[in-house]
């Protein structure tokens, strides 16, 4: 997967030419990562706890809140992202306003926010209590903090054996996966939707209810774009969008590609399937 900024930009210019119906969500895209790469993120500080007897038993080696986050970096970016993100569209501008109005009072400490990243009570409460869209804060959040993400992903990586490790959810933080990509000759590989860790999978299996039954297991896609379609499992009724990279004239890089692919999802969505993680892009802009 790409990883520079610059390569990036230029993979964003080469998919507006080819999908310049996307081109208003790429250049706010564009914007969220040149804010991310510009806070450079150190070593994180402290001890992260690893689960390595777990790993041996098909646990993720680490719990999401566990992740070591660089807090001031975070806030920083955090409120970055929401000078960005208030012109992208209205209902993004509303909530910003909200969120702004909540932090400038002290009513809503960022610190602690990002902090409390995976305390699903404590941000349900936070959304309710200030009429914040839940998908647009964990939207924030997220974008926030995956800079950090990257930093302790990249430190402890080679500590995950996967040489029998084909499951359905990440092997680092046990997060579902955003997307899945097909390379090589074939081998199935799928992207963490929350520290961005790839690993391998199994081709034919459900990553969600792992059923392996071939008739509950199909995939749609649309005729003259064969390199994106749609895993759908009839058994959960619940789908993945997958890259095939061995069809595309370039290098992919996958959160750009789940995004030039919002027509999949609302083609799966019409059908009765569910996403298991959510499109923020696909709620802000269909």
């Amino acid at each position: 997967m790409i990883k520079s900024l610059e390569q990036k930009k230029q993979l964003i210019e080469l998919l507006k030419r080819k999908y310049p119906a996307y081109t208003e969500i790429l250049d706010f895209y564009e914007k969220i990562i040149e804010a991310q790469d510009a806070e450079k993120i150190d070593a994180p500080v402290g001890a992260l706890h690893l689960h390595n007897n777990q790993t041996r038993e098909g646990f993720p080696l680490i719990d999401r809140k566990d992740f070591i986050l660089d807090i001031p970096s975070s806030v920083r970016l955090f409120e970055s992202l929401c000078r960005i993100s208030r012109n992208a569209n209205e209902k993004m501008r509303e909530n910003i306003q909200a969120i702004e109005e909540a932090a400038a009072i002290n009513a809503l400490n960022l610190r602690e926010l990002l902090r409390r990243h995976s305390d699903e009570a404590y941000l349900n409460t936070i959304a309710e209590d200030f009429d914040i869209e839940k998908a647009i804060l964990l939207f924030l959040i997220h974008a926030s903090i995956q800079p950090s993400l990257n930093v302790n992903v990249e430190n402890f990586k080679d500590q995950v054996d996967l040489k029998n490790r084909l499951r359905g959810y990440c092997p680092i933080c046990g997060s579902p996966p955003q997307i899945s990509e097909l390379k090589d000759e074939g081998k199935r590989f799928f992207l963490c939707s929350f520290c961005r860790f790839q690993w391998p999978s199994e081709r034919l299996k459900c990553p969600f209810c792992e059923t392996t039954e071939h008739e509950k297991l199909q995939y749609l896609y649309e005729e003259g774009r064969e390199a994106y379609r749609v895993d759908i499992c009839d058994n959960c009724k619940q789908y993945i969008k997958t890259v095939d990279s061995r069809k595309l004239d370039y290098e992919p890089d996958l959160p750009l590609e789940d995004i030039i692919t919002i027509h999949l999802d609302i083609l799966a969505s019409e059908k009765g399937y569910k996403r298991a993680v959510p499109n923020l892009f696909c709620s802000l802009y269909c």
